[in-house]
C-alpha cells in the first residue's frame, strides 16, 4: 500500500501501460540557431474585391478574372493561387491587355529550387551555402505547434530544404506557410525569431 502511494505521487514508470506513448526516434546533429522568417503566395480568396482584372497567358488567352488587388499582387510576386485551386506562375512580359502574363504551374503551391514542389509547413527556403537543397531537417520549436486552417493538426517539426531565395542568407530559414493569414497565426503562436535546426536523423523518416 505504501509503495503504491509513493508511486502515485512520483509517477513511477517501471511498468508501461498500453496507452503510454512510444519513444520517438532521435533527430540528428544540431546545425545551429537560425533566424526564422516566413513566406507565402498571394491567394485570391485573401484579396477579395470585384472581379475587374483579367489575367492572361502568353497567347493572350484569359486565365481568370480577378480583383484588382490580386492582379496587382501576383504581378509583384510572380505567383498566385486562384480560388479554383490553379497555381499561376509568371511567364514574362507580354503584349496582352495586361502584363506580365502567366502560366498554370503543375504543382498545387508552386515550385521551389530544382523544380521541387512546395509543401505548406514542410518546405523551407535556405542559403544553399549552408544547407543543400533537398536536406531533411528538424526544427525543435515547430514540434507540437497547432497548424492553422483546414490542416487542423499539430506539426512534428519535420521540414525539408525545398527552396532558396536571394534574401535568404546565412543562418536563416524561410518557412513556407502557404497564406498570409496562416503566417499571422503562426507568428503569434511561436513567439520567437530564433529556432534550433537539427539534421532530421530518424525522427522524420
Amino acid at each position: 500500500m505504501r509503495l503504491a502511494l509513493v508511486c502515485a505521487l512520483v509517477a513511477c514508470k517501471q511498468h508501461a501501460g498500453p496507452h503510454d506513448a512510444p519513444a520517438r526516434a532521435p533527430h540528428g546533429a544540431l546545425r545551429g540557431m537560425f533566424e526564422l522568417t516566413y513566406y507565402w503566395v498571394p491567394v485570391e480568396d485573401d484579396l477579395p474585391g470585384p472581379a475587374v482584372a483579367r489575367v492572361y497567358d502568353r497567347a493572350c488567352k484569359s486565365l481568370a478574372k480577378v480583383s484588382a488587388k490580386f492582379a496587382h499582387q501576383i504581378a509583384i510576386d510572380g505567383v498566385g493561387k486562384l480560388a479554383d485551386g490553379r497555381m499561376l506562375g509568371v511567364d514574362g512580359e507580354c503584349k496582352c491587355p495586361r502584363s506580365p502574363c502567366f502560366h498554370v504551374v503543375d504543382a498545387p503551391w508552386g515550385l521551389g529550387a530544382a523544380n521541387r514542389a512546395l509543401v505548406p509547413f514542410r518546405s523551407l527556403a535556405v542559403d544553399r551555402a549552408l544547407v543543400d537543397v533537398g536536406t531533411p531537417l528538424w526544427i525543435e520549436q515547430l514540434d507540437g505547434i497547432e497548424l492553422p486552417g483546414y490542416f487542423a493538426t499539430s506539426h512534428d517539426g519535420c521540414v525539408v530544404a525545398d527552396d532558396v531565395g536571394g534574401n535568404v542568407t546565412g543562418h536563416q530559414v524561410d518557412w513556407f506557410v502557404a497564406r498570409q493569414p496562416y503566417y499571422l497565426e503562426l507568428d503569434a503562436e511561436l513567439h520567437t525569431k530564433q529556432v534550433a535546426v537539427y539534421d532530421a536523423g530518424d525522427r522524420c523518416r
